[in-house]
């Protein structure tokens, strides 16, 4: 095992951004292993460094909320810590600002309650940290980029919304994060509780599909795709409003992170897999 201060059980490992986590977890040479969320299986217990359980499930495979009690269940057994990757999407939508840590004015969705339910049972446990993430994107899901990259694919013509704004939030930052939390937490152990974290800049869907239109177009020709705004045209299927990072930033030290050279990295890994 490599020497490190701490061990991470990536659950959730075949979603994105268990992808990413577990390869940049690989590349520091920190010490993880990962498992699919509907495995069950016993986690050994570790006696040679401090282990964490991080939950990472997809907004858009919603069947792994119904694994999460599983692992939990493991976690308070074994008293070991808990990172669970929730979302923003427990939050009505609404134009004037993001949404804090301590705001309560949550979403009636049947996601927005299941997430809560999870939250709650996440809290049971004395040590957790849980990570309210934005719009994720990763193309590599059924996630608004990569639907919206396939329109830009296929059709002449994208009519899109212009009006409401979400926080695009890619997911190798995501693990950036996550990693950061982990450091951190293997070292202090007053960091517990709940944090928001998404891209800066929030954005209208049609300036996103302008911004990935550009980045895209670098890598086929997509010179005859126009875009076109309009209120309520398309936009993410799951909407997942805009949160305040203040709270991360201030406590793990971590900067602001721009979307835009997120975009520009997925992208250029998405051409470059196909290629």
């Amino acid at each position: 095992m490599p020497v490190s201060s701490f061990y991470s059980f990536v659950i959730g490992a075949n979603r994105p951004v268990g992808h990413f986590l577990t390869r940049s977890l690989a590349a520091q040479n920190l010490g993880y292993k990962g498992y699919a969320l509907d495995q069950r299986e016993r986690i050994p217990v570790l006696s040679n460094a401090r282990p964490f359980f991080v939950l990472v499930p997809s907004l858009f495979h919603p069947e792994d909320y119904a694994h999460i009690p599983y692992w939990l269940d493991q976690a308070e057994e074994q008293d070991i810590p808990v990172v669970f990757m929730s979302s923003l999407a427990i939050f009505r939508a609404r134009a004037d600002g993001p949404w804090k840590e301590q705001d309560e004015e949550f979403a009636s969705t049947e996601l927005a309650g299941d997430l809560l339910a999870l939250e709650s049972m996440v809290r049971k446990n004395r040590r957790h940290l849980i990570l309210r993430i934005g719009q994720g994107f990763s193309f590599m899901a059924d996630d608004f980029a990569n639907r919206l990259l396939t329109s830009i694919r296929d059709d002449q013509v994208l009519t899109l919304d212009m009006q409401r704004k979400f926080s695009p939030t890619p997911a190798d930052d995501i693990t950036e994060v996550l990693i950061a939390i982990l450091k951190q937490a293997a070292c202090c152990d007053d960091l517990w509780g709940t944090y928001h974290f998404n891209g800066v800049e929030p954005v209208s869907s049609y300036a996103f599909a302008e911004a990935l239109l550009a980045e895209a177009g670098q890598y086929e020709d997509l010179t005859n795709v126009e875009l076109k705004s309009q209120e309520g045209g398309s936009m993410p299927a799951i909407w997942v409003p805009v949160g305040d990072n203040t709270l991360l930033f201030h406590t793990f030290g971590i900067k602001p992170k721009a979307w835009r050279k997120g975009l520009s990295r997925l992208v250029r890994r998405y051409y470059r897999a196909e290629g």
